[in-house]
């Protein structure tokens, strides 16, 4: 019963207009087809949002260190009659994908919850297509007695960078469209293809 009323306060404030998740979503441009991986999906909203947008012919993984979560996201995707969620248990130290199958990892709120994240973002670009990007969404500092703040919920944009760029990534793009977090935009630097998002030239 916690679990389920904490994932629903997380989904809550995902889907808040104070969150942007429209924005969000708009400037990831996933296409139907694609496959995203959401990496620490928590309470699904995300997850189920992006099934939506692959469509049939596209795959979202939910991944997270917690069964339970995955387990009510399972429910809420059989509920919606999505089928196309596969759900992988990771490791603070890593996951198991298919390799070259990602076309976006998303990671919302989770950067700070990684240990040795140069190394766990270095493992990762074999699971990336040579296109594949991966968006970081992280919460600011905002003053001492912010809940961020307060509980380490965050990571420097500054810092966010030189840790992707350290394990063999450049920054693409950054939003400011957050009020109270950074989004930033990489792509592995073996891959070829320049990304445009969304409202770029």
């Amino acid at each position: 019963m916690l679990t389920w009323l904490f994932l629903k306060i997380l989904n809550m404030e995902a889907s808040s207009s104070r969150s942007r998740p429209r924005e969000i979503i708009e400037k990831l441009r996933i296409q139907e087809g694609c496959t995203v991986a959401d990496l620490g999906s928590g309470g699904g909203y995300f997850t189920l949002e992006f099934a939506r947008r692959v469509g049939r012919t596209g795959r979202v993984f939910a991944v997270d260190v917690k069964p339970k979560y995955l387990d009510l996201i399972r429910r809420q995707s059989q509920h919606e009659g999505l089928n196309n969620i596969a759900f992988v248990t990771a490791e603070n130290e890593g996951v198991e994908l298919p390799e070259e199958s990602i076309d976006l990892v998303f990671v919302r709120n989770t950067f700070h919850h990684l240990s040795e994240r140069v190394e766990y973002f270095r493992n990762f670009k074999k699971f990336l297509k040579p296109d594949g990007k991966a968006a970081i969404i992280e919460y600011k500092a905002k003053g001492r007695l912010s809940f961020a703040t307060l509980f380490k919920h965050y990571t420097p944009a500054e810092v966010i960078r030189r840790e992707m760029e350290a394990a063999g990534y450049s920054l693409v793009q950054s939003f400011d469209v957050l009020p109270e977090q950074s989004f930033l935009i990489f792509q592995a630097d073996r891959a070829q293809e320049p990304f445009h998002p969304a409202g770029s030239e």
